[in-house]
């Protein structure tokens, strides 16, 4: 990238990659939510591990680094400038993570939006882990960094869900664990597709949240949002959609139907194709998959409509995608991470693509 170039500029999920985050593992714990938030969105087995002051084992994180810095490394030799959240104790300030980054940031143009996050053990993550980051960007006049707004007095969120049944309240068409009382998202659950933003309401994103981001969004850009499968798509929807490239996506069938997609004019000319299989989770897995669902497979990132990066292990998915669309998957390790929280997609910013 030249002197000259812009530092935050992207549109869609498949350009030339120029300039990202990869988040950092160290002194993760786990989140620490009211019951029916961690019920609604994390995996039962593993339901327990979740309460205040519980890092995550040291073995996992140690190799969750590893896995991260040598994405980054990976990243920086195929010509991408790579940017990296300081290192937080997040145990004891009693966060979560600086290894997902993609929940706490989204590029749109010029424009770098930050999330609103519904999960109190989320909403230092910005001040203690990016600034640096942050101070740097908008030294680029043309960017814009809008962040999230100030909750004023007692946090309203959870009011009138949680309850006996689980959930009391609607947000939108169905119930989930967070009301609309205030804008509250994780910027994982939008995508972009040059000037139209696919986003889904979910457990951790509300109504409002969506609007907010379509009064962020530089002028020309829109906001839609699709329909999923109820009781299936609980957190993000970059695992249930994945763009390889213009034109192409791949989709979770249990998540969300085709005719949910096209139902978006943005999509009436794409191919769409279900993942031929459905993704089973390992007997005994290790490390614990804590967090994530066998869907993670779609959590990719693409370096270019060519090149996306993949799990090691999900050599199926792999090999679909070079036999079926002619793509070159990057195999790395990144169980660890995925343990943690999510995969390639999950763990970093895209602030650059190139048209």
């Amino acid at each position: 990238m030249s002197a000259n170039s812009p530092l935050i500029s992207a549109d869609d999920e498949w350009s030339p990659l120029k300039a990202v985050i990869v988040g950092r593992a160290e002194h993760s714990a786990f989140p620490s939510e009211p019951f029916h938030a961690m019920a609604a969105t994390m995996r039962k087995e593993h339901l327990a591990e979740f309460r205040p002051g519980n890092p995550f084992p040291p073995e996992v994180l140690e190799k969750a680094q590893q896995e991260l810095d040598n994405f980054a490394a990976v990243l920086e030799q195929n010509g991408v400038r790579v940017y990296r959240p300081k290192e937080v104790d997040w145990l004891k300030v009693g966060g979560f993570t600086g290894a997902m980054p993609r929940d706490t940031f989204m590029t749109v143009g010029n424009t770098l939006i930050e999330s609103p996050f519904p999960w109190r053990c989320r909403q230092k993550e910005v001040q203690l882990g990016y600034m640096d980051i942050l101070d740097l960007l908008s030294s680029d006049y043309c960017a814009r960094i809008c962040r999230a707004p100030t909750i004023v007095g007692r946090d309203t969120i959870y009011d009138g869900v949680g309850g006996t049944n689980g959930n009391s309240e609607t947000n939108g068409s169905h119930h989930w664990a967070i009301n609309n009382s205030r804008p509250a998202f994780e910027t994982a659950d939008f995508m972009r597709f040059g000037k139209t933003i696919i986003a889904q309401i979910s457990n951790v994103t509300n109504k409002k949240g969506i609007d907010y981001v379509q009064a962020m969004v530089p002028e020309g850009y829109t906001v839609e949002i699709l329909e999923t499968n109820e009781g299936f798509t609980t957190r993000h929807i970059d695992a249930t959609i994945l763009p390889l490239r213009k034109g192409l996506l791949v989709y979770s069938p249990p998540r969300v139907s085709e005719e949910s997609l096209r139902s978006h004019a943005v999509f009436q000319d794409w191919e769409l194709h279900p993942l031929p299989y459905t993704p089973q989770p390992e007997k005994n897995p290790w490390p614990p998959q804590y967090m994530c669902s066998p869907w993670l497979v779609l959590n990719g990132l693409s370096l270019d409509e060519k090149r996306i990066f993949v799990e090691e292990k999900n050599k199926e998915f792999a090999d679909w995608i070079r036999d079926r669309f002619g793509m070159e998957p990057i195999l790395l390790p990144f169980a660890h991470v995925n343990s943690i929280g999510g995969s390639f997609h999950c763990s970093t910013v895209d602030l650059v693509r190139s048209a």
